[in-house]
């Protein structure tokens, strides 16, 4: 018994230790240029803000692993018809800031030390959104959304520079009377830390 529980203890040791040496944390932030599509928004990407913070575990010297836990902001206007297709609950012409906990998880394929291809899932939750959109009190949004995201990043010794895209595939209505998704555009910098 003691032979099994000093090996697990070595083990757990030498694989953290590993761990640690392919694992970087760092900071990141950027601009986000996101829509909501739907007829009841003004469907023009509009700028919002995004940081957070991000890991990258290399899994080898062309592969990585990129998780981020990130405050994104997205806005949008009503379309003047908001209020003809909700009619008595909702405002034409108001801005919409929604605020999101994003974790996207990103699998980096690196052609070049200073190049990674991204490719990963991303999960949202709604943190808030702005009051007043509907007249009754009711949430207009679904609290949480799934959307696809790719992109580039370019990898300057401890500073990042990326693009990315994103493209929501679930409905974020919660009114289930016309479809709503957001996709968009995200510019950004991270600083690696360790």
């Amino acid at each position: 018994m003691k032979f099994v529980l000093i090996s697990f203890v070595l083990l757990t040791t030498a694989t953290a230790s590993s761990y640690a040496q392919k694992l970087h944390l760092g900071v990141v932030a950027g601009t986000n240029m996101y829509k909501v599509t739907g007829r009841s928004f003004d469907e023009k990407f509009k700028p919002a803000f995004s940081a957070g913070v991000y890991g990258e575990y290399t899994i080898n010297r062309m592969m990585a692993i990129q998780p981020e836990l990130t405050w994104n902001q997205i806005r949008t206007t009503t379309d003047q018809d908001f209020s003809q297709i909700y009619p008595g609950l909702g405002v034409s012409g108001a801005d919409v800031y929604l605020n999101y906990i994003s974790l996207p998880v990103m699998f980096a394929f690196k052609p070049a030390p200073e190049l990674s291809i991204l490719l990963g899932p991303q999960y949202s939750y709604l943190v808030n959104q702005t009051s007043g959109l509907l007249t009754n009190g009711k949430d207009a949004f679904k609290k949480s959304d799934l959307s696809l995201v790719f992109g580039g990043q370019l990898n300057l010794g401890k500073v990042k520079v990326g693009a990315r895209y994103s493209i929501g595939l679930s409905e974020i209505n919660a009114l289930q009377s016309d479809p709503w998704k957001y996709h968009g555009f995200h510019f950004y910098v991270g600083y690696r830390l360790k």
